[in-house]
């Protein structure tokens, strides 16, 4: 689960800092472009795969639906939706909290971003590992205080150069942690019906992302912040 995962955090290291950086040389339009142009090269290395898919899915019998689900599934898949809301309201303004502070005198938005990505990739390694020694539960609070404690230190220092970049690392470590042990714990419950149990689960975390995207930018509005300083929408 870790590797399937290890795709939404490499682009965390790529992606993320390669539109920023594009942005800032020549124009925020132009990381759109690269967006399209990334999407359309997905669409053809999908279509060349679809020749390996069945058709159709293979029957495994009626089994349960998802309203026969015991309420703790509901439990754990609200944990997600909580933790990721949680996240990226924070995420969806980064450059807020950090515009301005220099290391050297150099911006830190890029480093940032990269350091965030890099360390998300190795945390997202880890927690695989650490979730079958010490068990998802005990995985899954560590991740999700620590989350906690860094989404605070990143607001009240956010302008701080090293501490900047430190808390960013430190951040992008844990920012992922969570998914394995979720992902763990649903299967532990779920039974012969893992697999509409782990879809359910994708779709609430990206459900989350725009959740908690759409309630920065609601936030945002009394005060007129902006994700992108100096740039319009």
């Amino acid at each position: 689960m870790s590797l399937i995962f290890g795709g939404m955090t490499v682009s965390q290291v790529t992606g993320v800092p390669a539109t920023s950086w594009i942005a800032d040389a020549i124009g925020w339009r132009y990381a759109f472009v690269l967006v399209v142009v990334a999407g359309l090269l997905t669409l053809l290395v999908f279509t060349s795969m679809t020749s390996a898919i069945p058709a159709q899915a293979p029957e495994n019998g009626k089994g349960l639906t998802s309203k026969d689900f015991p309420n703790i599934i509901y439990g754990v898949l609200s944990v997600t939706l909580f933790v990721v809301v949680s996240e990226f309201v924070v995420y969806s303004y980064i450059s807020v909290f950090i515009t301005g502070s220099l290391l050297h005198g150099v911006p830190l938005l890029s480093s940032a971003l990269v350091a965030y990505g890099f360390e998300a990739l190795i945390g997202n390694a880890a927690c695989g590992v650490l979730t079958d020694r010490l068990g998802s539960y005990k995985v899954l609070i560590g991740a999700v205080t620590a989350q906690l404690i860094l989404l605070v230190g990143l607001v009240a220092f956010g302008r701080h150069g090293f501490l900047t970049l430190l808390i960013a690392l430190l951040w992008g470590n844990v920012s992922y942690m969570y998914l394995v042990p979720i992902q763990h714990r649903l299967l532990g419950l779920a039974g012969e019906r893992s697999r509409l149990v782990l879809a359910m689960n994708s779709s609430t975390i990206f459900a989350g992302i725009a959740i908690g995207a759409f309630s920065a930018e609601l936030s945002s509005r009394p005060t007129g912040l902006n994700p992108l300083p100096g740039r319009p929408y």
